[in-house]
């Protein structure tokens, strides 16, 4: 009986070497955002696959410039976002996420001057035209900040 233990043994092992080659011969599903550090900067940047994106129902608007302002370009003039894209720190610091890229998220900070209803009028910020998250910042902060949400 002994001498057939060994060789179920190596039967064994060998399935199991085997089963793990093939496993690591199967192409690996890509993680669903994928954190990377910008030199030079605290922030990083979020790359999320289109699937991510689909998931999160990320959506995305404008900076506007506020009617009425003196002008592009000139002190007087103020953007505006909507309240649903700006997030806040554990610090009370407001930013907010511009899509810079196709599926590439930064955090980026904003003052807020005032808020009326659900915008946000900035005193400091993107500028005019760029792409700021309007749902799915919150999820952003969390992968951001590596938050998984689940127990």
């Amino acid at each position: 009986m002994s001498r057939k233990r060994p060789a179920v043994a190596c039967l064994v092992l060998g399935a199991v070497i085997m089963l793990t080659g093939c496993a690591s011969a199967a192409p690996a599903e890509a993680p669903p955002a994928t954190v990377t550090p910008i030199a030079g900067s605290q922030v990083p940047r979020l790359e999320l696959t289109d699937r991510a994106i689909q998931r999160l129902g990320v959506k995305t608007q404008p900076v506007r410039e506020m009617a009425g302002a003196a002008g592009p370009g000139t002190a007087g003039a103020r953007e505006v976002i909507p309240y649903s894209a700006v997030v806040y720190d554990t610090d009370g610091s407001t930013w907010t996420y511009v899509n810079t890229a196709a599926r590439t998220y930064v955090r980026q900070p904003i003052r807020i001057a005032a808020i009326q209803g659900d915008i946000a009028i900035l005193s400091a910020g993107p500028p005019a035209g760029a792409a700021v998250v309007t749902v799915g910042a919150a999820e952003l902060l969390g992968t951001e900040y590596n938050i998984s949400g689940e127990e």
